[in-house]
């Protein structure tokens, strides 16, 4: 039971990290920011354990 804890925290952690990343690549214009959606919603979906 604690490792499933352990895991959602690190998906935590990749899902805000990247949601801060895509919000600075929006705010600085990056040519590939669509290349961080996938970390973002896969994190945000292993966290919810939807999947």
């Amino acid at each position: 039971m604690s490792e499933e804890n352990k895991n959602k925290g690190l998906y935590w952690l990749i899902f805000f990290a990247s949601t801060a990343a895509l919000i600075f690549a929006i705010y600085s214009h990056w040519p590939w920011l669509t290349l961080i959606l996938p970390f973002v919603t896969t994190a945000f979906v292993k966290a919810m354990d939807i999947m």
